[in-house]
């Protein structure tokens, strides 16, 4: 054809058999069995072999199959930095259960609530888990009341995507009282790193308190309360030189009093009418601190009951023996009393004779 001008038009396609730089990447890529593209270049660069051509740096990294063959989850950076800049801006909680030992008091789960800023950390015990809401509410309560001097109020907590948390009820709970309500991402519990790293120090805390002094396993719930109840007061708050109870309280703890979990104790009684040469003390197992007054935690082995007593004395130096677990569970010569558990460590009471009945059939049966 001719243009206008009187001028002869040709068509032409050129074929060319060169290859880019990054196609020429991908290919080797693919010969040397899908290699890291940063170990493709330094194998290039310091000629670790022989007949690899000059590369250069592909502009896109990213290999379709290599991610479906080798991707991973994402890291979670520490932070170095405090997120808050006083208590009550978030509040972290989760779940833990079911346990496999049920409490003194029938409980299976620990519902774990900790301060972003202090790092101060509250327990309560749950039957089931449709507890929750109404333990966090309580919590909710207790803390507004606490805090109130202060008129500092709850702005914002982080949870999983557990139905014990993500349901209308807690949603309308939050929407009143103007609380942001956050969730980590399904599956990464990284992103709730604070609480889930708490549960794990709760968890060891007490497995090493139970083993190291033979403590019956049913008593894993004050175990737990004390656990809490000591890292409360000896953990520094990352970043400062402050424990949590000071960051909380705004002093510093005492740690005085303090005594090893199942150590020995009498407990002086002064709840019967003695006899002139009748024993002034019963022996027991120190399990715990009482919260809500200052008294010690024990657990009576002649009335096989959970008390609270500032009159205690302890024997650190010499531990109970192995026969704990046998003189509370397994003894058919205890008196068949009510067992009394304070409410402070979510226990309820319950029959010491149901109780004891039930155990001795499963040790039978086992």
């Amino acid at each position: 054809m001719r243009s206008s001008d009187n001028c002869y038009c040709l068509e032409a396609r050129i074929v060319s058999n060169h290859v880019s730089m990054d196609e020429q990447i991908e290919l080797w890529h693919e010969r040397l069995g899908h290699v890291n593209f940063r170990d493709l270049r330094t194998l290039r660069k310091f000629n670790c072999v022989r007949g690899l051509p000059k590369l250069g740096k592909k502009a896109n990294g990213i290999c379709g199959p290599c991610q479906q063959g080798k991707q991973t989850k994402s890291m979670h950076k520490k932070g170095k930095y405090l997120t808050t800049k006083e208590p009550l801006e978030l509040l972290h909680m989760d779940l833990m259960g079911p346990m496999q030992t049920e409490s003194l008091g029938g409980k299976r789960y620990i519902f774990v609530c900790v301060d972003d800023f202090s790092r101060f950390t509250w327990t309560y015990f749950l039957r089931e888990k449709s507890e929750t809401f109404d333990k966090f509410k309580m919590l909710c309560n207790k803390i507004q009341n606490e805090m109130n001097s202060n008129i500092k109020s709850i702005k914002q907590i982080r949870s999983d995507h557990g139905r014990e948390f993500e349901n209308a009820t807690f949603e309308t709970f939050c929407n009143g009282l103007d609380i942001s309500h956050e969730f980590s991402a399904p599956r990464t519990p990284q992103q709730n790193g604070v609480v889930e790293r708490k549960n794990r120090v709760l968890q060891e805390m007490v497995r090493v308190m139970l083993l190291s002094n033979n403590v019956p396993r049913n008593l894993w719930a004050e175990a737990i309360n004390t656990a809490c109840y000591i890292r409360n007061r000896v953990f520094l708050r990352p970043g400062t030189r402050n424990t949590s109870y000071e960051l909380w309280k705004g002093k510093r703890p005492n740690v005085s009093y303090f005594h090893t979990l199942g150590s020995k104790c009498y407990i002086l009684n002064d709840r019967d009418q003695l006899g002139k040469f009748d024993a002034k003390s019963d022996e027991g197992i120190f399990i715990g601190y009482a919260l809500n007054s200052r008294a010690y935690r024990v657990f009576n082995l002649k009335t096989l009951s959970v008390m609270e007593s500032s009159n205690v004395v302890f024997d650190d130096t010499r531990l109970k023996s192995n026969d704990h677990e046998e003189e509370v569970i397994f003894s058919d010569d205890s008196p068949l009393e009510e067992v009394v558990v304070s409410p402070n460590v979510g226990t309820s009471n319950v029959n010491c004779c149901m109780y004891k009945l039930a155990q001795l059939t499963r040790h039978q049966r086992s």
